[in-house]
């Protein structure tokens, strides 16, 4: 089971309507021989470690009473892979950040690496989701307790 944990950037974060990126959260991710093809991890494998580290921000920044978890859907996504994460390593760290927040809209970006390879990302994944109703096809506004929680300033929203 993948373990969240929080990574301090040094920095305290900056008000959530500054347009600042938020803090970055990361998360530890335990790999699988699945995840191995030939001696490396699979590339498709960082798109899922990407998905699963925003999955688990998001159950830590909206799981508090009152909240509503935004549904959200995949605009855009781009990967830029640096380098390979050989056979054997345990596990990989997510950092999950927001770099941007909009009106209807918000940009993550996922750094993915692991221990055995330094402090580097092998893989950096931006991605664009847009914040849908439940049908899935009417876009809604980000309110400003989500764009709080997004940006990591829940305690600011109000």
């Amino acid at each position: 089971m993948a373990t969240p944990t929080t990574h301090d950037t040094g920095t305290a974060p900056a008000p959530a309507e500054s347009g600042a990126p938020g803090a970055v959260h990361r998360v530890r991710i335990p790999l699988r021989i699945s995840d191995f093809v030939g001696s490396h991890v699979n590339n498709v494998r960082f798109q899922e470690f990407s998905q699963d580290a925003r999955m688990m921000f998001f159950r830590e920044k909206f799981d508090v009473a009152g909240s509503r978890v935004p549904v959200a859907l995949a605009r855009w996504m781009e990967i830029d892979f640096r380098r390979t994460i050989a056979m054997g390593v345990p596990e990989v760290w997510v950092d999950v950040q927001t770099l941007r927040v909009g009106r209807t809209s918000y940009t993550m970006r996922t750094s993915i690496g692991s221990e055995s390879t330094g402090p580097e990302p092998c893989a950096v994944v931006d991605t664009v989701m847009v914040v849908t109703a439940a049908d899935e096809t009417t876009t809604l506004e980000i309110n400003p307790e989500e764009r709080a929680a997004l940006l990591g300033h829940r305690e600011e929203a109000g």
